[in-house]
């Protein structure tokens, strides 16, 4: 009997029971407030107007009837900071924590081992021990390729900028698919070729080859294998994020070819006027752009006495002289349409 009473008191109070819990726990509820934001914000969050930084730091509101002060920004500079006297006097380069490198994320976590010019062998061979555990296998095979691209790109006189893009493209492709023998070689090569057409100072396959001591066969394979695999990773982004090389026109290796001769400014414009109007015409659509740029120079020396032979325009394209004369004859049967004529004039008061 008291069983069925007890069952029967519960099952009757059950729901006023829930009733006061959940009356309690809205009694005591309050709202969260985001104080950090992994994001910076340049509005407002209560009037949405722009924020102004005040002379003391802070983020304040411009709007005059808000004026909220934001005092909850977080400083993300280096804390330069002593941890006791005898640390006062000591300069600790890795106080800060070291440099996080994009391209070696793991090798970046973790702490350094700093031996001094007195420290034991002991603590040289755990410094040692230390470097070689921070590394994983594969940074460790990506860091002795970017060195290789940063050693001959240096010694082929290639801007830093375009050997940053290659490293960072080397990294995309090394974690899409791994390669061995001459196909990794020619990958490496490859990531110099994009760079360089990507900042608009294109180098042919042959020159690539050159740089990387390779032979022309296994480069072009590998920009092929480069840029299928790219535009595999791609397939799915948007248009503008996507990878897309420029076009490779003879004035864009007219400068690189005439810095290497001696040869007048005044020379080099011209040959540049005279590329554009090829490209734009589409004079000479048989001929590969390097070929093109060659007999351009090669027909303004000849055309205006400038004492260049072919010879030393072989030696910096890489162009055989039969492929020289080529180009040479069809500009010369095209002159009087792409010379000006005020240059023409101009060259023969001179003369």
């Amino acid at each position: 009997m008291n069983k069925t009473k007890k069952n029967l008191f519960s099952s009757k109070n059950k729901d006023s029971i829930w009733k006061i819990f959940d009356a309690t726990i809205n009694e005591k509820k309050s709202t969260i407030e985001c104080i950090f934001r992994d994001t910076p914000t340049d509005n407002c969050t209560c009037c949405n107007s722009s924020l102004q930084i005040t002379d003391e730091g802070f983020s304040a509101c411009s709007n005059k009837m808000c004026g909220v002060v934001y005092t909850d920004n977080i400083d993300h500079t280096a804390e330069w900071r002593f941890y006791g006297a005898e640390d006062s006097h000591s300069d600790d380069p890795t106080r800060c924590g070291m440099p996080t490198n994009e391209l070696m994320a793991e090798s970046s976590i973790g702490c350094k081992v700093v031996c001094g010019s007195n420290s034991s062998y002991e603590m040289r061979k755990i410094q040692r021990y230390n470097e070689w555990n921070s590394m994983p296998y594969k940074e460790k095979s990506r860091l002795v390729d970017t060195q290789y691209i940063m050693l001959l790109a240096s010694q082929s006189g290639i801007s830093k900028i375009i050997v940053d893009d290659a490293m960072r493209y080397h990294k995309k492709l090394s974690e899409a698919r791994s390669f061995r023998g001459l196909n990794r070689e020619g990958i490496i090569a490859a990531t110099l070729y994009i760079s360089a057409r990507l900042n608009k100072c294109p180098r042919s396959a042959k020159e690539i080859a050159t740089i990387f001591h390779l032979d022309t066969t296994s480069t072009t394979k590998g920009c092929k294998n480069a840029m299928a695999i790219i535009n595999e990773l791609e397939l799915d982004m948007n248009v503008c994020d996507k990878t897309y090389l420029s076009d490779t026109q003879p004035v864009s290796f007219i400068e690189r070819y005439c810095s290497k001769i001696i040869i007048s400014s005044e020379f080099v414009q011209l040959c540049k006027f005279i590329s554009l109007q090829i490209s734009k015409k589409n004079l000479m659509p048989e001929n590969t752009p390097q070929s093109i740029a060659v007999g351009i120079i090669y027909f303004v020396s000849q055309e205006f006495k400038l004492n260049i032979d072919k010879r030393s325009i072989n030696a910096i394209s890489d162009i055989s002289d039969i492929t020289i004369t080529k180009c040479y004859k069809k500009i010369d049967t095209l002159k009087e349409q792409l010379i000006p004529q005020s240059f023409r004039e101009k060259y023969k008061k001179i003369k």
